[in-house]
């Protein structure tokens, strides 16, 4: 019997795959958990259109990925944080502080894709690397001025 696969089912294979069962396999084990569905003329057609729908999802999510990367690389980000009288920042700058900043600026940036090499405690311009989805990566300068 032919099933469609609704979720990864370790030696038969990965979700949407349309796999080879024995009968009772696929009645006594695969169906009453829900792991897969009969591979029926209906049911390939919606998988197929299924797939179709999450590549084109994709497609724009790597553009938007790649216009975001374009926009960014070579951005300059200004700071103004309280210092201390010996000229050092009283609270290092944290990717969160970036990006709240950055989304001022009209960026969303998820804190957790910012890398930081060092922490920035000290004045003036460093170099900020955000690690995008889909593999796209830009750098920002992020300079810090007394406030």
């Amino acid at each position: 019997m032919k099933v469609i696969l609704m979720s990864d089912v370790r030696d038969l294979g990965k979700e949407g795959s349309v796999v080879e069962v024995s009968d009772g396999h696929a009645r006594n084990f695969l169906f009453p958990q829900n792991l897969a569905i009969a591979a029926t003329a209906d049911a390939l057609r919606k998988k197929d259109e299924k797939e179709e729908v999450q590549s084109r999802k994709t497609k724009k999510e790597i553009s938007a990925a790649g216009d975001l990367a374009a926009s960014l690389d070579g951005f300059e980000l200004d700071l103004e944080e309280k210092v201390s009288e010996s000229g050092v920042l009283y609270a290092a700058v944290s990717p969160k502080t970036i990006a709240d900043a950055l989304k001022k600026q009209g960026f969303k940036i998820d804190p957790d894709t910012i890398v930081i090499k060092t922490p920035l405690k000290e004045l003036g311009e460093h170099t900020v690397s955000i690690n995008l989805p889909h593999g796209f990566e830009a750098e920002i300068r992020v300079r810090i001025e007394e406030k």
